[in-house]
């Protein structure tokens, strides 16, 4: 196995434990909710402070939307212009499951690329 094998594996193997953590906070969630703003929205425990809120989203009118359509379109026409500049570039990557897993091929991409 070689170097580029293990550091993605090992990749794959993290996400997959952080997936399986975030569905079991997500299932911890409704209880520790209601506990917390039953005690009066602040519970203190093992070193941290639980608080309850509330995050809303909102409705807006046709004129808002319209507004946002208008922005949103203004904005690519601005890119594709070159009147907009880049301001930030954060190269990252993406990890998707296959639909149907072929037999597993260490280092083989999935397109044509650059080597890891």
């Amino acid at each position: 196995m070689n170097e580029h094998t293990q550091y993605i594996k090992r990749y794959i193997a993290i996400r997959k434990q952080i997936a399986a953590l975030e569905a079991e906070i997500e299932t911890l969630k409704p209880a520790l909710v209601a506990r917390v703003h039953e005690v009066g929205d602040r519970l203190q425990f093992g070193g941290y402070v639980f608080r309850s809120q509330v995050s809303r989203t909102w409705n807006y009118s046709d004129a808002v939307a319209g507004l946002q359509t208008q922005l949103r379109d203004t904005k690519r026409n601005e890119i594709e212009q070159g009147v907009a500049t880049v301001k930030k570039e954060t190269p990252f990557v993406t990890m998707t499951p296959l639909k149907r897993p072929p037999a597993e091929k260490a280092d083989v991409p999935a397109k044509p690329g650059p080597p890891l």
